[in-house]
């Protein structure tokens, strides 16, 4: 391994599920050579899998253009080999470390920050340890974990003093990425056509779009809301702090700063779902820590609704299913980060159907602590607490509610009968017949999925006729 480039078109540093359940690092060059063969990218962290999913795709259409007419029909186990000589011509892009040109990195003046600030679930500075413990300048990242931290800052950077800035998406939003039965389909059902390309920040690191310029996919992609040098590897054998691999060289510093205000309204994210509102909003994770507040899972349902009136079930080679990724922050503050995969119907669906049952199951759930005989403020907040544990049981099938029908939505709503069983001794614990009654009557309160039908109008009497 050179350390003093450590080119990622070669070095193996992307982690990959092979479709013999064989786990490897490959480079970007095999990844994509050896796409059909791969399942999918291996990365623990679903922020990594997102990132390198769109980094891949970009580079996929920075080699190649649009997707040719044949391009869902690819036979073998990869690309053609023919459509990737850019890379090779242009192999100084994508070098990590050394003296002429870096990937996804510009020189700086600003003072030197801890390597961890690039991994959002490492503590830095006076963060939180909570369980893991890091010390700045002490512990470092291997060539690997730091290429995924540089993938990372286009796409979930925060807002934070003295003056870092949000990316293009401002806030980091909700990811939805179809997804395929290996990366080679991924990418396929990724892959749109589209016009102008732009250029990506591997080629010109500084590019800056104004607020009131339309950007093109390759510049939207990877846009950098850092400007990352970093600093030369310490030659002494370590331990990784983010992934655990021990290695002869680690890098503990960088130098690190805002790249400035580069959220973008005329910026249409492939993967963001955004509303129809003016000015227009993007769908982002909840901030689960917010206090007397419900929060798990409930939008859910919205989300749902928006993706498939957004039509996100893939472009070009159908998916599987669809990658859902979100990242709940309160300003500088990275709070969680949550994944849920909803299986993609074989079937065609009824959109007004599939709404109009995705609206009545969030109504019946917010109807549910009023059907309790004499309600009182802690009845709601009683029913809030199991909600979470429903929704989030409910959410992990989506895929099978929106084809299968009113007898999904009742199994659905039969995920509250344990709980509803629960909190009824709660609220009503006595032995007295009213108790048991009111007990019994509580545990059977479910959200009534039974289709709603309007009810047929009455004729009018034509004015004359008989009384």
């Amino acid at each position: 391994m050179e350390t003093d480039r450590y080119n990622l078109l070669e070095e193996n540093w992307i982690p990959v599920l092979y479709n013999n359940g064989t786990v490897d690092r490959v480079g970007i060059k095999k990844a994509l050579s050896e796409a059909g063969k791969i399942r999918q990218i291996a990365a623990s962290n679903p922020m990594d899998r997102v990132a390198i999913i769109r980094f891949l795709l970009a580079v996929l259409q920075w080699c190649k253009g649009n997707p040719p007419a044949d391009a869902n029909t690819i036979s073998g186990d990869s690309f053609p080999a023919d459509w990737f000589k850019k890379l090779d011509e242009n192999k100084d892009c994508f070098n990590m470390l050394g003296n002429g040109k870096r990937f996804y990195q510009q020189k700086t003046s600003k003072k030197e920050w801890a390597i961890t600030s690039l991994l959002q679930e490492i503590p830095s500075g006076n963060n939180f340890w909570h369980l893991r413990h890091s010390t700045d300048r002490k512990d470092g990242l291997c060539f690997a974990c730091c290429a995924m931290g540089l993938l990372r800052l286009p796409i979930f950077s925060v807002t934070s003093l003295p003056d870092l800035k949000t990316g293009i998406n401002g806030t980091p939003p909700i990811y939805v990425i179809p997804w395929g039965r290996s990366l080679l389909n991924t990418l396929q059902a990724n892959w749109a056509p589209c016009g102008q390309l732009g250029v990506p920040a591997w080629v010109q690191a500084d590019i800056r779009p104004t607020m009131d310029e339309n950007v093109p996919p390759l510049t939207g992609l990877t846009i950098l809301s850092r400007r990352v040098w970093l600093h030369d590897p310490i030659e002494q054998s370590g331990v990784c702090i983010s992934c655990g691999v021990r290695e002869t060289s680690l890098i503990l510093s960088c130098e690190y700063q805002s790249s400035g205000e580069l959220r973008n309204d005329h910026w249409n994210d492939p993967h963001v779902i955004y509303s129809n509102d003016t000015p227009r909003k993007a769908s982002r994770a909840s901030d689960l820590s917010a206090a007397k507040k419900f929060r798990m899972d409930r939008p859910w349902p919205y989300l749902l609704s928006n993706m498939l009136e957004a039509g996100k079930m893939g472009t070009g080679i159908s998916p599987i299913s669809l990658f859902v990724v979100g990242f709940a922050t309160d300003k500088a503050k990275n709070i969680d980060v949550w994944e849920r995969n909803i299986a993609v119907p074989s079937s065609g669906i009824s959109l007004d159907t599939a709404k109009s049952m995705i609206l009545q199951w969030q109504q019946e759930g917010n109807l549910l602590d009023k059907r309790i005989p004499r309600p009182d403020t802690g009845t709601t907040a009683i029913i809030g607490s199991i909600r979470p544990e429903v929704e989030g049981k409910v959410s992990a099938k989506a895929g099978e509610l929106l084809t299968g029908g009113d007898g999904a939505w009742e199994e659905a709503a039969r995920e509250y009968r344990p709980m509803m069983e629960a909190i009824s001794k709660s609220l009503s614990p006595g032995f007295t017949s009213e108790s048991v009654q009111r007990r019994n009557h509580i545990a059977n309160l479910l959200p009534d999925m039974r289709r709603k039908t309007e009810p047929a109008k009455k004729p009018s009497r034509k004015k004359g006729g008989e009384k």
